[in-house]
């Protein structure tokens, strides 16, 4: 594992001086996927299976969410959802071999201008055409479509709650316009109108079960969204703390003030205890997959707790921390997004809640031997 992060980290690393322009022309460069594909970033990953390859998928995340925010969430979304379906799915060999070396970059095309955490109300439709299949629809806040040369798209196949995948190339598709965000601004967020003739091939899986497959994929990118939210603020707090103990105030070293250090602390704590819960999500459970309602529980906590760890780590710059010229600006609002995206906060919390409303045989004993000796 070392190996493999220092690897990712040096292919990082000959991007970083590029990465401000980035930021302000809206769009990563494809050279960044090639370069990840080269050094092995999705091949090794992918080699060890969904679960058993998540510790790297988490480790290539951190190595790019320190840095830019937008190229981990464009990579995470090729990698975890985009090449995790058509793994998942089987077939697709050239697609999924050119995704692997970074030649083929994939996107994800599921929300709608009427469909975001509803996803069954998505109404982009895919018709039986001669041997193939026509989908017509509008998609929006797609990621990485405007470097994508290919599209996992969701559409409805015709009966009720009947959805497929479909792996659609995008050449000769041009994004609609690209939206301007108030973070990951490098992500190539843009709408895509489509009306495509793909050949039946094109489905990955069950042309009728591709939403349960859908979000079983999702939680892998509600895993790496919370990877590069712990990274990120552990980015933010290590530059708070150097900050602090380089900066005076009141004839006293910054961190030698109790306030300011123990809000750190705190933040730190909370921190350490989202990153153990990712540990604990990323493990295999019944099925060998991960728990639903474990990889929306650490993306929940991971996107409050993290956001307000990088919003202390600011507030300890001050001034500069509200300036361009440091990356803490950066951050701020690059972690926004995560209550948002791969499943806002009310979604999750739903996921969650739908778990604990199960039928608990022992703790329905247990509450009536405790009112029972109680009198009650």
């Amino acid at each position: 594992m070392n190996d493999y992060r220092a690897r990712i980290r040096r292919v990082v690393a000959g991007f970083v001086p590029d990465m401000p322009s980035w930021e302000r022309d809206g769009h990563l460069p494809r050279e960044l996927f090639r370069a990840l594909g080269e050094a092995g970033a999705f091949r090794e990953r992918w080699a060890l299976g969904p679960v058993g390859g998540l510790p790297r998928a988490r480790v290539l995340v951190e190595e790019l969410a320190v840095h830019n925010g937008g190229a981990a969430l464009a990579v995470s979304l090729h990698s975890e959802v985009f090449l995790h379906a058509l793994h998942r799915a089987g077939g697709h060999d050239e697609v999924v071999e050119g995704a692997l070396d970074g030649t083929v970059i994939g996107c994800a095309a599921v929300t709608e201008p009427g469909a975001g955490s509803d996803v069954p109300a998505v109404t982009t439709s895919a018709r039986r055409e001669g041997d193939g299949w026509r989908l017509t629809g509008t998609k929006c806040f797609i990621t990485n479509a405007g470097r994508a040369t290919h599209a996992l798209v969701l559409a409805k196949t015709g009966e009720p709650r009947s959805f497929g995948l479909f792996v659609v190339p995008l050449a000769g598709v041009t994004p609609t316009r690209f939206v301007p965000t108030l973070g990951v601004r490098s992500a190539d967020t843009a709408v895509l109108d489509l009306d495509v003739t793909v050949p039946a091939t094109a489905v990955a899986g069950n042309p009728r079960a591709g939403l349960v497959h859908l979000l079983r994929v999702l939680d892998f990118e509600r895993l790496a969204a919370a990877a590069g939210l712990v990274a990120t603020a552990r980015a933010a707090m290590t530059l708070a703390v150097a900050h602090m103990r380089d900066r005076t105030a009141f004839s006293a070293r910054l961190i030698d003030h109790q306030a300011p250090r123990h809000r750190l602390a705190w933040h730190w704590a909370r921190v350490s205890a989202v990153d153990a819960l990712l540990d604990a999500a990323m493990a295999p459970g019944h099925g060998g997959e991960v728990s639903h309602s474990a990889a929306a529980a650490v993306k929940l906590v991971a996107a409050r707790d993290c956001a307000d760890a990088v919003d202390a780590a600011l507030q300890a710059f001050g001034g500069r921390g509200y300036s361009e010229d440091f990356p803490l600006a950066r951050m701020y609002r690059d972690v926004r997004l995560t209550r948002i995206g791969g499943g806002t906060d009310e979604v999750l919390c739903e996921v969650i809640a739908s778990t604990l409303d199960a039928d608990d045989a022992a703790g329905t004993a247990l509450l009536r031997d405790i009112a029972g000796r109680s009198g009650w």
